[in-house]
């Protein structure tokens, strides 16, 4: 079963699943970002440090919410924002 959770940073909207269990490790199945301001999603590739197993279901979390900041400061940074 996944477990999601959603929290804002800056202006959009970060999702992110988690599936997994403690004996076999925890992974990021899901996650996307998107412009509180827009319908439309962004997704985010599950890739660099929310990629593998974790030892626990926050760790999962924590490198999926950090990978989609590292995402969202790039867009600011490039302007492709609304």
């Amino acid at each position: 079963m996944e477990d999601k959770r959603n929290y804002e940073y800056m202006g959009f909207e970060m999702t992110s699943g988690v599936s997994g269990d403690s004996t076999n490790g925890f992974y990021v199945a899901t996650q996307w970002i998107r412009e509180t301001t827009q319908a439309n999603r962004i997704n985010v590739p599950i890739d660099g440090i929310s990629a593998g197993r974790f030892h626990s279901l926050e760790n999962a979390f924590d490198a999926s919410f950090d990978r989609m900041r590292t995402a969202i400061d790039r867009q600011v940074r490039t302007g492709r924002t609304s």
